[in-house]
């Protein structure tokens, strides 16, 4: 049983914002709304699980009101990989809603 000195002990890795026993070191650096009408929030993260030489990683977390909170860990080299392709798609996805926006003003005109 963890008694409540433990729970909220600091952790010894400096970045870590973690307290308490803990399976992976994290450093929460942002949560941004990313569901459609506040439907949920993504977090940002850099995290390292607890085990000899394991990497640090860039983790992203779903967070939304009807599920549990989901997780992913990236190797950090594949990020900006990543963050190119949701740039790229971000941006097609605005400009097919803005010819739909367009299409919707024509037929309601």
């Amino acid at each position: 049983m963890i008694g409540a000195k433990d729970r909220n002990a600091a952790c010894q890795v400096k970045w870590c914002d973690e307290t308490g026993t803990h399976t992976v070191h994290r450093k929460y650096l942002a949560s941004v709304p990313g569901g459609i009408r506040g439907a949920g929030l993504v977090g940002v993260n850099l995290a390292q699980r607890v085990q000899p030489r394991a990497s640090v990683c860039v983790e992203l977390t779903v967070t939304t009101p009807w599920a549990s909170t989901a997780g992913y860990l990236f190797a950090a080299a594949s990020v900006p990989d990543i963050a190119a392709a949701l740039t790229e798609a971000a941006e097609r996805a605005t400009e097919l809603d803005a010819v739909r926006h367009r299409n919707d003003e024509c037929h309601y005109s």
